[in-house]
């Protein structure tokens, strides 16, 4: 039996039609071959001395087959195999029942091990059973033509056997690595997907939440404050409910001037005393902005999720052939509050997708500063307007 070692993490493979053709193709290739040893045994060979023939060749093919399948299904190959040994002994022993009609029998033999053996050991056992046959041909033929035939013949017949499988084999590995990149393809966009949702509701909902917790204070004492900020949360629902169906459709692009806007405004209805000192940048590339525009959304999220800041600094310069983003907040909690979030994870992720640098975290003045470096892509130029 062949020993294969199993990979516990390698998933079934349910083979499609140009698998279960390429597999079909080969048995029928054995089964062809295998034809031609046992129409001679019958045909020139006694009832009792062609019975014998036959049955070991049965055994051999149903050994063949074996190893054939092993190479079939991409099965990692061994060092050694004691089916191989067995079939070794049935390409050879039988010659005496069925003469030279066992001549071209050991090819498969050197045909399965290329399939089972682990290299070098298949090439050398492979060379062994091609030489052999000169001196297995030179027991049933004395001429050099004969002989040089045979061992042509196995040489040959050998290399075909294991080019079919081969084929068949690799067929199915294609097909292996065109589900893994599908699943490698649907496990990116699920990230892409979570990623956008939390920059895209992250923001808006800590609004929400910070609109609805300033109403319920005003609703006892001023009413008419209440009703406003709860029209305005009705404003960021629907905003947020059109977001998310445009992530979803995957087409939203974050715009840049439009967050520093909504960012100033959330904060500084936070009480939050939000400094803007952004230099208006002209023809912003749509890589470089995008980032840019998450960054100032995550950061507005965490200074009013997990921080008590009192003053925000956001700057916004051209600087070294790109654009350089900081934001400064002096409410750095004294100990972590919460499950640590995936905010800057994916903002990391969105910002080295554009070839960018990204800096986070406290500064000795005790506050906490996000600072982001986006590069130009070469040929493109980006002004100050004035």
């Amino acid at each position: 039996m062949v020993t294969v070692d199993e990979s516990p993490d390698r998933a079934p493979v349910t083979p499609d039609l140009a698998v279960r053709i390429a597999q079909w193709a080969v048995l029928l290739l054995t089964v062809a071959y295998f034809s031609f040893p046992a129409a001679r045994v019958l045909s020139h060979e006694p009832p009792l001395r062609a019975a014998g023939a036959l049955a070991a060749l049965a055994l051999l093919a149903a050994l063949q087959f074996r190893h054939t399948w092993h190479g079939l299904r991409a099965e990692p190959k061994v060092a050694w195999s004691h089916t191989l040994l067995w079939q070794a002994l049935l390409s050879y022993l039988p010659a005496y029942l069925a003469g030279d009609a066992w001549l071209g029998v050991p090819s498969f033999l050197a045909a399965s091990a290329l399939v089972v053996l682990r290299p070098p050991r298949g090439y050398l056992v492979f060379a062994a059973v091609v030489v052999a046959e000169v001196p297995f041909a030179a027991l049933f033929y004395r001429g050099v033509g004969d002989i040089a035939y045979a061992f042509l013949t196995t040489t040959v017949t050998g290399l075909v056997v294991y080019g079919f499988i081969r084929m068949a084999a690799l067929v199915l590995e294609v097909h292996r690595l065109r589900a893994s990149l599908a699943q490698r393809a649907v496990d990116t966009e699920r990230l892409r997907f979570a990623r956008d949702l939390h920059d895209v509701l992250g923001h808006t909902l800590a609004a929400i939440v910070l609109k609805g917790e300033l109403a319920g204070a005003m609703m006892p004492t001023r009413t008419d404050d209440a009703e406003r900020e709860l029209a305005e949360i009705v404003g960021l629902a629907r905003a947020a409910h059109r977001e998310v169906r445009e992530v979803v459709s995957g087409y939203r692009t974050a715009t840049l001037s439009a967050e520093l806007t909504g960012v100033t405004t959330v904060l500084t209805a936070a009480g939050i005393d939000c400094v803007v000192d952004a230099a208006p940048l002209d023809a912003l590339p749509v890589e470089v902005s995008a980032p840019l525009a998450y960054a100032l959304r995550e950061s507005a999220t965490n200074v009013l999720r997990h921080s008590r800041a009192s003053r925000c600094d956001i700057t916004l310069r051209a600087a070294d052939g790109g654009v350089d983003l900081t934001v400064v907040n002096d409410g750095v909690p004294s100990e972590a509050e919460g499950p640590p979030g995936s905010g800057l994870h994916g903002l990391r992720e969105r910002v080295a997708g554009g070839q960018g640098r990204l800096r986070a975290g406290p500064l000795p003045s005790g506050r906490f500063e996000l600072a982001i470096h986006m590069p130009l892509r070469s040929g493109s130029h980006l002004v100050e307007a004035q």
